[in-house]
């Protein structure tokens, strides 16, 4: 294990870090690295830390899926210390995966996001976001999100790396993975400072023009609609057109998940994720 010290902006809020560097621990491997932050968390070190493995064993995906971490792909979490009533959760993986994105853009890098908390890079998925907390009552206290950004490993059907669009464009300007292990962390304070000064509303705003489905064709049980954003709760909003009258309907990220692809009459499928 090793421990280093990343300086931040001055202008980061207090409420996010006293001070203006962050601690990390970078591992050779490890099991995931949302759990180690936990560990380290019990031995008594405060947040905000982060935790980098430069290969998992077991990574950890949407709905207790393994997220495959093979050599060369970037394996993060970071913790922060929050005040956040609970029925607000899904604001913490807004504001992280919109800080992410927006800080990979100023790199040139034209990511989207797709609902709720991946990165989507030409069609095909960059990497993704998974936030964990801890709660006291119905106010959550901490956060881990977890990061896994696809960068020069290996990767799978309807994957990218960050390499494979470097060997297409001839255009690098993320240097290393230390580098974007920095921009990650940055993009995802900044995210928080961000809607600590502005509020859900523009971070809302925000994300919809940076989402990767947005006024696409959509079907659910046999119900045809189009995406038109999300709301204050990261709820998924469809509107349905029938005999010229419209309406909106709202999915929450929690129990419905989107196809990657679109399926048959160029619809994307919306899914009841415990069917």
């Amino acid at each position: 294990m090793k421990q280093i010290s990343l300086n931040l902006p001055e202008n980061l809020s207090s409420i996010i870090v006293k001070h203006n560097t962050i601690n990390g621990y970078i591992y050779d491997n490890l099991s995931s690295t949302n759990d180690q932050i936990w560990q380290l968390r019990q031995e008594n070190i405060m947040p905000p830390f982060f935790v980098i493995a430069k290969q998992q064993t077991a990574g950890k995906g949407q709905r207790g899926n393994i997220w495959r971490s093979p050599l060369g792909g970037l394996y993060l979490s970071m913790i922060l210390e929050i005040n956040l009533s609970i029925e607000f959760i899904n604001h913490l993986t807004l504001f992280s995966v919109y800080g992410i994105v927006k800080e990979l853009r100023t790199y040139k890098i034209p990511v989207q996001i797709k609902w709720l908390n991946d990165l989507i890079l030409e069609g095909k998925k960059l990497g993704g976001i998974l936030c964990e907390t801890r709660s006291e009552g119905k106010i959550i206290k901490e956060v881990v999100m977890g990061v896994g950004i696809n960068y020069k490993n290996e990767i799978y059907n309807n994957s990218i790396s960050l390499n494979n669009y470097y060997q297409k464009t001839n255009k690098v300007t993320i240097k290393s993975a230390n580098n974007l292990a920095t921009i990650i962390i940055l993009g995802i304070l900044k995210g928080y400072q961000e809607y600590l000064d502005l509020g859900i509303n523009h971070l809302v705003n925000n994300y919809n023009k940076l989402m990767y489905n947005f006024q696409d064709k959509v079907t659910i049980e046999q119900i045809k609609g189009e995406i038109s954003g999300i709301n204050s709760q990261g709820h998924l909003q469809v509107k349905i057109t029938s005999l010229g009258a419209s309406s909106k309907m709202s999915f929450s990220p929690q129990n419905y998940s989107i196809s990657y692809d679109k399926l048959t009459q160029n619809y994307y499928q919306l899914t009841e994720k415990n069917r």
